[in-house]
């Protein structure tokens, strides 16, 4: 399905939610939800000038939201979410990764939208998914590919670091968006620019279209089709005066 028509679908469910939790006085969840997804629904909601709702994803900054709304305008407690967090603990010397949790999951009949971000670190992933789908995935997964793993419900402490990226230096003229983009995803600078145009670039999960924009610490890039990658910070000048920028680049 194409992103315009699964963003159409997205606005379709959260006119419904948004008319459900004036009835029933009670918010309302959509999601998990993608980068693209966010930014649709949340342009909707300004358009709307509906302020009454709250992306959440089980853990502060995460990246796949669920969108909660409330009628009164109230900030939506994160236990009002139906989301569950799910521990997977395996022997250190094996590296899985993102794409081999996803595959599993996928693999029982459950739907993309039904599960939220996967983090991967050194021998525990924390996944985190719908409510009703945890006694499911707790008793009918017990190895992940051809990894043994034990699995129960995620305790709320601690949350893995994602490992599945690469720490990289780049150097580049500026911090501008097309500037950073073409020089982490080996892009040319005129493709770099048509990808933010064409509205296929995030920051922050909000799409944007500026060319020219600053990019600052901290700030989260991804491009449809070619990847993702955080700003972690600047490390100086080089000798002729470029920029070094430390980034992360997720696999």
């Amino acid at each position: 399905m194409r992103t315009e028509d699964n963003n159409g679908l997205v606005i379709a469910r959260l006119k419904d939610a948004v008319e459900a939790c004036k009835k029933r006085n009670y918010p309302c969840f959509i999601g998990f939800l993608n980068e693209s997804e966010i930014s649709a629904a949340v342009k909707y909601l300004g358009s709307e000038h509906f302020s009454g709702y709250r992306l959440f994803g089980g853990y502060e900054n995460s990246e796949r939201c669920m969108l909660g709304v409330s009628s009164d305008g109230g900030y939506i407690e994160d236990y009002y979410y139906p989301i569950c967090g799910i521990s997977f603990r395996y022997r250190k010397e094996y590296r899985l990764g993102h794409r081999d949790f996803l595959g599993s999951l996928m693999s029982l009949g459950i739907k993309r939208e039904a599960v939220g971000d996967i983090l991967t670190g050194d021998g525990e992933t924390v996944v985190f998914v719908r409510n009703e789908l945890k006694d499911y995935i707790i008793n009918q997964i017990s190895k992940i590919g051809r990894v043994g793993v034990a699995v129960e419900e995620w305790d709320g402490g601690f949350l893995p670091e994602n490992c599945d990226f690469e720490n990289i230096v780049i150097t580049v003229s500026s911090a501008r968006l097309d500037s950073v983009v073409s020089a982490v995803l080996s892009l040319s600078r005129e493709k770099s620019a048509e990808q933010i145009r064409q509205g296929r670039v995030f920051v922050n999960s909000a799409e944007t279209d500026n060319v020219s924009r600053i990019l600052r610490e901290g700030d989260k890039i991804s491009v449809r089709g070619y990847g993702k990658f955080l700003l972690e910070g600047f490390s100086g000048l080089t000798k002729k005066g470029r920029l070094k920028i430390n980034i992360k680049k997720y696999r």
